[in-house]
């Protein structure tokens, strides 16, 4: 299986620290096994690049999911005022499930689960790139990343004039809260308590 080991946002990295995230010299934050690489506003627009390793094709549906070198960035360990300790899953949105999720599985992601919880009716896939969940849900408009969610261990620590106010997450004996527009990020971000 392909195992994805960077996003890169379109973002400048004084957001985030006012998150509570340490991003270092060069704009990256080590979450988990995973690297976020914050390249800037000039790099284009939310999420600009998924490298994975291992990857079968690029592009899959139109999305930025494109090769990276083998051992590439990721794994190391970084503390972060907030806590943060992984990502948990970023979210794609598309106006075909099943085309978006064959793509993704033909460049080398697993498929782990279609269809979503009752109470979200509209059609859903679940699919592994290594320690990379990618949730994607038929929404409308063409392939592409709408936000991410990180794991972080005290969402009331955080709550305030950037982000809401923690609410049970889908999943069970979990919570959530979501960063506000104000907070100034290129995509959507979401905060949760570990499984």
């Amino acid at each position: 299986m392909a195992a994805a080991r960077e996003l890169v946002l379109a973002d400048e990295p004084g957001p985030w620290e006012r998150l509570g995230f340490a991003p270092d010299a060069d704009g990256a934050l080590a979450l988990g096994e995973l690297s976020v690489r914050l390249a800037g506003r000039a790099a284009g627009n939310g999420l600009v690049a998924l490298r994975v390793e291992g990857l079968l094709a690029e592009r899959p549906d139109g999305l930025p999911v494109v090769a990276a070198a083998e051992g590439g960035p990721g794994g190391a360990a970084a503390p972060h005022p907030n806590g943060a300790t992984a990502i948990d899953h970023a979210v794609v949105f598309t106006d075909d499930c099943d085309r978006t999720a064959g793509a993704l599985a033909a460049a080398g992601g697993d498929v782990r689960r279609r269809g979503g919880p009752p109470e979200l009716p509209a059609p859903m896939a679940f699919v592994r790139f290594g320690a990379l969940i990618l949730e994607v849900a038929q929404t409308g408009g063409p392939a592409r990343f709408w936000g991410i969610t990180i794991v972080v261990p005290d969402l009331d620590a955080l709550a305030g004039p950037l982000v809401g106010s923690a609410r049970p997450a889908v999943q069970p004996g979990r919570r959530i809260a979501t960063v506000k527009r104000e907070a100034g990020l290129a995509l959507a971000l979401a905060l949760i308590t570990p499984r």
